[in-house]
């Protein structure tokens, strides 16, 4: 999966740094990783090999994550919405306290966050592995990745 390859104090700086910009998702919507990670690969495209397919590789990384959150946090919100119907269909039976299924929808909220929180851990050791220099692949998206760019 990993090996150790020749590469600069630098480079291991960048190639961890576009990885661990995973963690400014928290902070701006995933949005600002995205952008970290996409001026790294810029700036270091020419420069470096390494360091650029690690930084293309979080731009990827984070692309994905950002998709698959707005289609969690969407289904989320369906499922909701959904727990809601026998809320107001019947408001008369529900005085008290809501159905079951509204506690169901209510709780599954935490399905979208523990995914993107293990999203996250998998950037973070991402960063890891770079900045101690290993030639880090995350699983399917590296090796695709290298074949697109004939093997790096």
């Amino acid at each position: 999966m990993t090996q150790k390859v020749e590469v600069t104090q630098n480079e291991r700086v960048l190639g961890g740094a576009a990885h661990a910009s995973v963690i400014l998702g928290l902070f701006t919507n995933f949005v600002g990783g995205i952008v970290v990670a996409g001026l790294i690969w810029l700036s270091q495209r020419e420069k470096s090999r390494w360091v650029a397919f690690q930084s293309l590789q979080a731009v990827v990384y984070q692309l994905i994550g950002l998709g698959l959150g707005i289609v969690a946090f969407g289904c989320w919100f369906l499922f909701y919405m959904a727990s809601l119907i026998p809320l107001i269909a019947q408001a008369d039976r529900y005085q008290d306290a809501p159905p079951p299924i509204f506690w169901v929808g209510l709780g599954s909220i935490c399905i979208p966050f523990l995914m993107m929180g293990l999203w996250m851990l998998y950037g973070l050791y991402g960063a890891i592995r770079a900045y101690s220099g290993a030639d880090f692949r995350y699983i399917v998206i590296g090796d695709w990745l290298a074949r697109r760019r004939g093997g790096s």
